[in-house]
């Protein structure tokens, strides 16, 4: 990898969940030593299924080389809203939602006042997908079509036989983006090759995954130049108005 070339990672998670873990400090020493220009954090564990204030407190807090997405259960209705607000107003870039750890469908209607605030913000959204029954790609592709202006990006979605529906969907909405984290290079490459690179995001899945393997598999496409700088950072900065 091109040392001089400036790097997004645009998955990372901070907090606890299970056996995982990654905190601030250790995100920050991570980026330093790969030569990570920007993180986009989200929180995990309880953090994002229950105790969203205190996740979003966290990656809102972690400096100027962290950028936060902001969660919330849309269960919990207008303080959902009103969570969404505080996150924005302290500088949030972005909606992340992931329906098997918050208990909905993307398509159940307690979801859309969410789709709404972003869509009034400017934000875009990140759903966790590739996990069976809630966190389908189809559903996201359900939600691309009815809200054609939104940008909707699927992260993790490598990690099951969705990828093999990636590419179509993304071909068929052009409002669907690809963040390659937890992502067999193969998968990735077919995306490149079926709705160009412009459309992918690189991002690392820590601490699920290791941080140099993901950028290893980055490395060993057979990418251009213009098409490894789109995804390792022109596409982020863009679509996240970095």
């Amino acid at each position: 990898m091109k040392k001089s070339l400036p790097i997004i990672d645009s998955h990372v998670a901070i907090g606890q969940e299970h056996y995982l873990s990654l905190s601030v400090p250790e995100l920050l020493s991570n980026i330093e030593q790969a030569g990570i220009t920007l993180a986009i954090a989200r929180p995990m564990g309880a953090e994002v299924a229950v105790y969203n204030h205190a996740g979003n407190e966290r990656c809102l807090g972690a400096g100027p080389r962290i950028r936060a997405l902001a969660t919330a259960s849309p269960w919990l209705g207008k303080d959902a809203l009103s969570e969404l607000q505080f996150c924005q107003d302290r500088g949030a870039i972005g909606l992340y939602l992931h329906p098997s750890r918050q208990g909905f469908l993307p398509t159940d209607e307690i979801v859309e006042p969410l789709i709404q605030f972003a869509s009034e913000k400017n934000w875009p959204i990140v759903f966790h997908t590739g996990t069976y029954i809630h966190s389908d790609v189809l559903a996201v592709a359900e939600l691309a079509r009815r809200h054609p202006n939104l940008h909707f990006i699927c992260d993790t979605a490598g990690v099951t036989d969705m990828r093999f529906e990636l590419p179509g969907l993304m071909a068929d909405h052009r409002n669907i983006f690809l963040c390659a984290s937890l992502i067999w290079g193969k998968a990735i490459g077919n995306a490149v090759k079926a709705v160009g690179a412009s459309r992918i995001l690189f991002g690392s899945g820590q601490p699920r995954d290791n941080l140099h393997a993901a950028l290893r598999r980055i490395e060993r496409l057979e990418l251009s130049d213009a098409d490894r700088q789109m995804i390792l950072h022109d596409n982020a900065k863009r679509i996240f108005a970095l």
